[in-house]
């Protein structure tokens, strides 16, 4: 596959131009295999593992690869009981990368929809919140769905881009942290836990904190996304996060995009957006090299 920079770099007006943006000047992949996965995950007890199975959909561009992997992970609704009927909302933003060659898994965590195991992400006390502890029960499940797409033989293992939205956001942050081997970019929109209400964050210093925490190991280069109106977390703590990152030296860029209807939170799941991030996401990936590694 000759895979080029300007991933998204042809867009014309409209929301269905968006989703058909033109890889340039390779046109985008008119045909992809979309399938329901199950991956595998041990969860480690205080007296015995326990071997579960997440729900995933697996995005594959036609052709024997190996193409670059991208894993997409989604975020948390504020109330428990919507989380055994959760689904995967980011379909339609993985079949857009999938177009553009890449292999595409979109899991469920534990806890969420038809996906085994207990939630795991909890932080707890509001007044104290274990921020740190939530984002890397995350990570693991983000890291059980790249073991699984490191065996398989389409996959390039050596060049994984993790994406994700909200506690999605913030997992990808926490994996980052340990720097996986392949993992060569991570993009996060509206990255964050603890929103409990409208601008209101359980114990925001301690999410700037667990971000500083991440932020001292991590050497993956980052691309965030948040929206001037997002309620759950506002472009002022954004900045915060942002900059507990920055003074730790890590390579990250910090997009505050345009208001997004009522609730910018929502900016990624927005499909008329496409034409507002694509061009940033481009130039990511032009940065980070990723163009000059696929066949």
């Amino acid at each position: 596959m000759n895979f080029r920079s300007r991933f998204f770099s042809r867009l014309v007006s409209g929301m269905a131009a968006a989703l058909l943006a033109v890889l340039a000047p390779v046109p985008a992949r008119a045909d992809i295999t979309v399938q329901e996965i199950k991956i595998p995950m041990t969860v480690k007890g205080m007296f015995s593992d326990s071997h579960i199975q997440l729900s995933a959909t697996e995005y594959k561009p036609e052709g024997e690869g190996p193409f670059p992997l991208m894993l997409i992970n989604h975020g948390t609704p504020r109330s428990p009981a919507d989380f055994p009927t959760w689904k995967n909302f980011l379909g339609w933003q993985a079949q857009l990368f999938a177009r553009h060659g890449f292999v595409v898994i979109n899991t469920l965590r534990r806890g969420y929809g038809s996906s085994d195991g207990p939630w795991a992400e909890n932080y707890f006390s509001c007044g104290n919140p274990d921020y740190i502890g939530a984002g890397l029960e995350t990570a693991k499940d983000i890291d059980a769905a790249l073991a699984y797409a490191r065996a398989q033989p389409y996959v390039d293992a050596k060049h994984v881009v993790l994406v994700g939205h909200s506690a999605g956001g913030f997992g990808a942050l926490a994996l980052s942290s340990q720097n996986p081997p392949g993992v060569v970019g991570t993009i996060s929109f509206a990255g964050g836990r603890g929103s409990r209400g409208p601008d209101d964050v359980c114990y925001d210093g301690k999410l700037v904190a667990a971000f500083s925490h991440y932020a001292s190991t991590t050497h993956v280069p980052m691309l965030w996304f948040y929206s001037e109106n997002d309620h759950f977390f506002n472009p002022a703590l954004a900045k915060r996060l942002g900059e507990a990152y920055q003074t730790k030296g890590v390579d990250l860029e910090l997009e505050i995009v345009p208001p997004y209807g009522n609730e910018g939170h929502s900016f990624f799941q927005g499909r008329p957006n496409v034409g507002v991030w694509a061009p940033t996401v481009d130039a990511f990936f032009k940065k980070i090299g990723l163009q000059e590694h696929v066949q």
